[in-house]
Formats: structure tokens, sequence, C-alpha cells
């Protein structure tokens, strides 16, 4: 048992040698508890080389002892100093990324030097952070790789010292606390390590002191916390383990509640971090013990958390929500069907995350067999294959409209950020964040905010950078930007014209959008295209060659239009934009001769407009059926492709039809379509999403759906060439699925 005094007392739930309250929250995971050198495996003499759960010994030549003090502190651990260097060595489960804890209780025998401390990694002799009592007389020092540092005035008397160590990242540090006050952050290390070393040594020294002088030890106690844990939060905790072997197998024991879903995670020595879907289980009310199903598989951490509760026909599966604008004419209604994935102007609706290897991505959900518009938030695992269960993130309150879907954003600290649109000032936009990082299965309601067709940017050293539609005059363009996401600038008008659509990119520190304007303010003659940029974080805008533009724009003829559509008769509807590798603007785009669906007005044009670093260059790609068939472009060195729904599908002149990829080798130029993807589908296929940083096999998704009647809509995702489709589960109650190819 642990000992009275500086470590407080944990009684309840044994979890292999760790010891918490039932229903509490761990903090972080034992790797080694010396149980205060108490008893087995600690007999009163010299220490030996020993086993004490995860942790062994390596005693020195001449080693520590194991003593009897008396009082609070019972049996100790004692270096003393022989007359020659001896380091006692004791070697745990090696943490790689994430918060290395060193706890213990020490006293010196003398002010001047009696003990070190250090932590090594697992191979080679060079330490990180390195602890001395009396290597400055009187005083409690670290070693910054050049002198020894004081920082704490020096006694005889028992104090409570914790080394907090940041591993894993470019930066080697540690923080040191001593009886519960901070005496040093952001300490340096004795020397420095590549990202991925793994710690797992500890180092105890009686080095060029006076013989006879010793420092004593007592309730050493080692742990680990991931980089990304959630913190304690009473509907969606999260209870972290290290690994125990029991019974010949590595596991764990933890309470559970009455019909609770559980997710098992863990995750080993990786680079970068990154948590592994491992098992769930239902719970019953008692405590359950799980057991890894291979007895030789040595994560370094597990974690549980409670999934979201299982609402039957709300999260059991991904269903896309189908809306009617109810603008009929000869061909049908203006646009319709499966607009899950809906609008172009909603960016960026999905985001690669290459430190947990996931992409986040939301898309307008909706209650089975209804219109009934839910935001939903979820992640394809590519390290599994699989997809948990989605969340709701809002319920719209009986909005049937996928105008009110929403854009993603994730923050340096891996939060996830949900922008829910709204629509003028009948319908608010809301701002959420999830509660863990690189985790969707609990939101925060963070702000509501009058903004439609959000597309909010995490930049680098500056913060969020969020571009969206205010209905001031029309469509108009606004802007704001926040330090945390949390705190927001007043809106900023960026144009009005009229109205507009905009759909905007980031590259570095620029900032680009394109946009259309409505003469009038009359959507049905949107027209025109403008480009324009900021590289300074909005402080001033400038057309692409960087001239100077005075916001908000107001006329017509400025210096940011790029194609006066408007005298050709033609209107132009944004689709997507990114940028080459020289940071030059590409944009991809749809016009036509008239607002109504069907053949009247044709040709329906499919156009990249790129700057080329002196002028800009505009070429064709194909013809389309509709002007709400929309698709996206991916830039990959010289290959330039497009995926989207340019073929004609099942149900003719409505939004969308069948996927196809179209490829260009000479910057946009030329196009041909290399391969199409859908065939003989039952729905129409729409708007075909571009993932920010997309990876493959998630490089695309969109929805189905018959524009001409309410039907049901599926979510689908391919891969960059095309050759392979995956329709995300429609109807499921598991809390992980694997989705299933579909085969054209």
């Amino acid at each position: 048992m642990k000992k009275c005094g500086l470590i407080p007392i944990l009684v309840g739930l044994v979890l292999f040698g760790v010891r918490v309250a039932p229903g509490q929250t761990v903090p972080d995971a034992v790797l080694t508890d010396m149980e205060g050198f108490e008893g087995a495996p600690y007999p009163l003499g010299d220490l030996g080389s020993l086993t004490d759960g995860n942790s062994t010994w390596s005693p020195a030549t001449h080693p520590a002892q194991i003593v009897a003090v008396g009082g609070a502190h019972g049996q100790v651990l004692r270096r003393s100093q022989t007359g020659s260097d001896n380091t006692d060595y004791l070697n745990f489960p090696s943490v790689t990324n994430g918060l290395l804890t060193i706890k213990f209780d020490a006293r010196a025998s003398s002010l001047t030097r009696t003990l070190d401390i250090v932590l090594m990694p697992v191979s080679g002799a060079t330490m990180s952070s390195m602890i001395g009592w009396g290597t400055v007389t009187n005083k409690i020092c670290y070693y910054d790789g050049a002198a020894w540092i004081p920082v704490f005035n020096l006694d005889t008397n028992w104090h409570a010292i914790e080394i907090a160590n940041h591993v894993g990242g470019t930066s080697n540090y540690f923080d040191l606390k001593i009886d519960g006050t901070n005496v040093g952050t952001g300490l340096p290390w004795r020397n420095t390590f590549a990202a991925g070393t793994a710690f797992g040594k500890l180092r105890i020294g009686g080095i060029r002191g006076t013989v006879g002088d010793y420092g004593d030890i007592d309730n050493l106690v080692i742990t680990g916390t991931p980089p990304d844990l959630q913190p304690p939060d009473s509907e969606n905790p999260i209870q972290l383990f290290a690994p125990q072997k029991n019974g010949g197998q590595f596991g764990f024991s933890f309470q559970t509640q009455t019909n609770r879903d559980y997710l098992v995670e863990h995750a080993g020595v990786l680079n970068p971090f990154a948590w592994r879907p491992l098992d769930w289980l239902t719970g019953d009310g008692s405590i359950q013990r799980y057991l890894h199903p291979l007895s030789n598989t040595v994560p370094q951490f597990y974690r549980i958390s409670r999934v979201p509760i299982l609402e039957t026909n709300r999260n059991d599966g991904y269903r896309g929500i189908w809306f009617t604008l109810g603008q009929f004419s000869t061909y049908g209604d203006k646009y319709s069907g499966g607009l899950g994935t809906y609008t172009a102007n909603h960016v960026p609706t999905a985001i690669y995350a290459p430190e947990v290897d996931k992409t986040f991505f939301v898309y307008g959900g909706t209650i089975k067999d209804q219109r009934h518009l839910l935001i939903m938030a979820s992640y394809y695992d590519h390290a599994t294959g699989q997809v948990p269960r989605p969340t709701v993130v809002l319920d719209k309150g009986g909005v049937n409209d996928p105008h009110d879907n929403a854009s993603i954003c994730i923050d340096p600290q891996g939060y996830i950020w949900v922008f829910v649109s709204g629509r003028a000032t009948a319908r608010p936009g809301f701002k959420y964040r999830s509660k863990a990082p690189y985790n969707v299965s609990a939101f925060d309601f963070i702000r509501q905010d009058e903004m439609t067709y959000p597309q909010p940017w995490y930049m680098p050293g500056f913060g969020f950078f969020h571009l969206f539609t205010k209905y001031t005059n029309g469509r108009e363009l606004y802007w704001e930007t926040s330090p945390n996401g949390t705190n927001w600038s007043p809106h900023q008008k960026l144009a009005g014209i009229g109205g507009h659509y905009q759909v905007n990119c980031t590259f570095s520190n620029k900032i680009g959008t394109f946009f259309n304007r409505h003469p009038g303010g009359d959507v049905d003659k949107r027209t025109d295209l403008y480009y324009m940029q900021t590289t300074n974080y909005g402080t001033t805008w400038t057309t692409v060659n960087g001239t100077p533009l005075t916001v908000p724009l107001t006329t017509t003829n400025n210096p940011a239009l790029v194609i006066n559509y408007s005298a050709q008769g033609k209107l132009m509807y944004g689709m997507d934009l990114t940028f080459d590798a020289n940071g030059f603007p590409v944009m991809l785009y749809l016009t036509s001769f008239g607002p109504e669906p069907g053949p009247q007005n044709n040709p329906r044009q499919w156009l990249v407009t790129r700057w080329d670093g002196a002028q800009w260059i505009t070429a064709p790609v194909c013809l389309s059926d509709h002007n709400y068939d929309m698709g996206s472009i991916y830039l990959q060195g010289t290959n330039w492709f497009i995926i989207g729904p340019t073929q004609d599908g099942p149900q003719l002149y409505q939004a969308g039809g069948e996927m196809a990829l179209w490829q260009s080798q000479d910057k946009g130029l030329t196009w041909k379509m290399v391969r199409q993807i859908t065939k003989n589908s039952i729905y129409n296929h729409s708007y075909a999403r571009r993932p920010r940083n997309a990876k493959d096999p998630f490089f695309t998704y969109w929805a189905d759906g018959d524009p001409t009647t309410l039907t049901p809509s599926h979510l689908y995702f391919g891969n960059s060439d095309g050759t392979h489709v995956w329709q995300l589960p429609y109807d499921s109650n598991a809390v992980f699925n694997t989705p299933q190819e579909i085969n054209y």
C-alpha cells in the first residue's frame, strides 16, 4: 500500500496495479509504481536485479540499498556515495509521445552532492532531464547541457518532486515541481532527441560526492499521458491505462454502466501518436475485465470511452438529407436530390489529419424516412478501413434545408470545429468544438452567429480566418478572425455588388477566394468571375498580381474582375478552388445560358481558369446537363484531375449524374475522361467534395438520390484514380463498420 504523506492514498478498483476510485476518470497511465518500496519484492539490504510489475531494476556494482527509516516513510531506496560513481537503472514501459512524469519523495543527507536523477532513452547513454542534489552547494539544480542551474534551496528534509517530461516533439524540455510548486517550466534537457525516440529508463546516481553521504527516495511513480488525452467529462469520460500483464495476457478492468457502449482503443510506439480502435462492448453495471486478444501485443496505452448513445433513425447509419428547392419549370426543379454534401460554398467539409491518420468529415444527415436536417460528424480511419457510428452535432429543429449544412476545421491541438450554416437572420449559424482532440464523439457549443456558407481556415501562427455570407443586401461576403475560436473580431465586409457566391482556399499564408455577382440581387442572373487574395490575414486585399483593392468591393468593373461573363450572356457557378505548386490559383466552375434546367440552356460547360504568373488562362473540360453538377479539382504535380458527376445519370436534366474522372497532363489546357467511376446507378450522384490534404482511399465523397422524388440518400467515397468506390452503411447498430465496396 501507498504510505501516507506526499503521495495521496487512492483506494477502490484495482486496475492490475493501478488503484482508482470506482467511476473516477484516470488522468494518466501508471507505467511503474514502486508501492513505497514496502515488502516484496523489496527485502531490506542491497537492491537486486529484480522485476516489479512492468519494470526491472539493474543495480550498480555498489548497489543502492532498501533501508528502514521508520515513521511515515517506512522503507526507502537509499543511494549512498561510495567513493566511485555508481548508478542504478530502472527500466519501465517506454513512451515516445506525450507527457512522461516522474514523481517521488526525496531527501539528502547533506547540502553537497548526494543524488542525481536522469531520464534516459531505452537505448544509448544520452540523457534528457537531469536533476542534481547539491551539485551547486545548498541547491537543487538541473543541467542544461552546459552548466548546473540552481532552482531550489536544498535542505535535509523530505520534498515531493515532480519531473514532467514533454516527449515526442521537436522541442525537448521538462517542467519541475517541488512540493507542488512550479520551480521551472520549459527547462531544457541535457541532450536533444529526434521525434519518436522511446524513453524508458531512469538513472539514479551517487556520483562524485562525499563517501557516506546519501540520498533517499520513496513513493516512486512514473506515469504517461498521451498528447491528445481527453480531459475529464461527465458525459464522455475516458479512462487511460498502461499495459499490465495478468494471467498471460495484457489487459485491465474497469467499471461499466448499464446499457452503455464502450470503445476500447490502444496506441503503440507510434510516430505520430495515434489511437486505434480495438474492440467495443456493452456495459452491465459491473466491473468488467478486458483482455487484449493477442497476448504478445503490448501497446503503450489503452483507453476506454463511452460512445454516443445509439439513437434509432438518427445515428444508427449514414443517411444524407434529401431536398427540393420547389422552383419547377418544364424539366423539373431548379435543383433537388441527395444533397448531404451540398453546397460548393461550404468549404472545407472534410480534412485528413496525419497526426491520427484519419479523415474527419461532416455532412447533412436526416432522420430516417423524413426530411429533417441533422448536422453529422464522423471520420474514416485509414489504418483500419473503418468508420465509427456518426455523431449528431446539432439537430436543426425541423429545418429540412441543406443550405444549413456545416463546414469543418481542425486547430493545432487537434480539436474538431464544426461551423453550422444559418440562413439570413431567420436561422442562426453555430460554432461547435469537439470535447476532445481528434475525437468527434461529443461537441461543446461555442457561439451563435449570423453566418451562411461558412468557410473556416486555421492559419498557423495566426488563428482562425473565417469567410462567410450575410444577407445584408442580397448575399454579401464577409470575414472574421479569432486567435482561439472563442473570441472573434467584428464582421468585415469583403464584397457587396448585389450579392455573391464564393469558394475559397489557402496556400501557406495566402487566402484566396473567387466569386460571381448577382445583378440586381437576383441569384438567377449570377455571372462574371472575380478573384482576390490576402497574404496578411485581411489587413490588405489584392488581385492575383498584388494590385491593392479597396474593400468592400462595390462596383462591377474593378481590378478583381477576371472574366466578364455578363458580356457573353453567361451565368457562372463556382465549384472548387485550389493552388498549384507555385501558389497560383486554379478555379473550377460551370457556365450556362440560363437558370432553368433542361437542354434550352445548353451548353453547360465545365471550365478551369488558372493564373500562370503573368496571365489568366481558361480552358474547357467537358459538358454536363445541369447547372448544379458539382465536382472538385485535384493537383498532384503534373497530374491534374477532376472528379464530378459529368456523365448523364438515370435522372436526365437533373442535379448530378454519373461520376467520372477527367485528367490533364498540361496544367489544365486539355482534358480527357480517363474513367467513368459510377455506372448504371439507380439515383443521380451529386456534389463530389475534396477533403483538405486528401489521402487515399477517402479522396472524394458525395451523396446520391433521385432529384424527381423523395428517396433515401446514400453516402459514398472513392479513391484518387477512380477505380474503387465504397458506400457508407445506411443502417447499422454497430459502433464501427467497414464500408461496403461497390463494384461498378
